[in-house]
């Protein structure tokens, strides 16, 4: 892992071990309910909705800049549970419709990785929140699996200006011993609007990075 991605990292896992820390020491202080401001549930992009993404990839990721398009699929069984299915240009992410996370990712029907549990962020989210999960991720094609623990923290909600248009969104940093991230994420469109990716030296790949911004969306209730 390189020093500036090592160093936030190691930020992230203070700022979340601080925040929940000190969200412990609150309740034990002060016994009055608070509910800050929150998303309550996920959106979802419903079948039929359609986007594109414009990519500034290196190392592992690949090279150059490159269109990638999108799309929201009728939901598909997983698990014998239907799930959201968003077709992107290599594989099919298949999400919960009551947590918003990613259980799978599948190609030609079948599972390419699962994880254990889901993947992703929890609701209701608010700014400020910060946790941490540990999970499995089964590589089907190889039959491996493998653990990691990742953390979050949610910055800000701001306005963010895409290709695409000006959207509001969630601003989360994401961190695991092999991949950083900056991810804005749209309450109202149900997707990522803008991301930054780092790859570490850890991540079975090799290092790399990837920039995102969202190109186009049309989106379906």
């Amino acid at each position: 892992m390189n020093t500036g991605t090592a160093s936030k990292f190691r930020n992230l896992m203070t700022a979340c071990l601080a925040g929940l820390v000190g969200a412990g020491c609150t309740m034990l202080a002060d016994t009055r309910y608070y509910e800050p401001p929150k998303a309550l549930g996920p959106a979802f992009a419903a079948p039929g909705s359609e986007w594109s993404y414009v990519r500034w990839d290196t190392g592992s990721f690949g090279s150059g800049v490159s269109h990638v398009a999108g799309k929201s699929l009728p939901m598909q069984n997983f698990q014998d549970r239907p799930h959201y299915a968003y077709e992107g240009p290599e594989v099919v992410s298949l999400i919960e419709p009551t947590t918003g996370r990613q259980i799978a990712t599948v190609r030609d029907g079948k599972p390419v990785m699962s994880y254990d549990p889901s993947f992703g962020y929890h609701w209701p989210m608010w700014v400020g929140e910060t946790w941490s999960t540990p999970y499995r991720i089964t590589d089907h094609a190889k039959s491996t699996t493998r653990e990691i623990r990742a953390w979050y923290h949610v910055e800000a909600l701001e306005g963010v200006n895409v290709p695409a248009g000006t959207f509001r969104a969630y601003r989360i940093q994401y961190a695991s011993p092999s991949n950083q991230s900056t991810i804005w994420w749209s309450p109202d469109l149900g997707l990522v609007v803008k991301s930054k990716t780092v790859r570490t030296d850890q991540h079975p790949a090799g290092p790399g990075t990837r920039d995102q911004d969202l190109l186009r969306v049309n989106v379906r209730r």
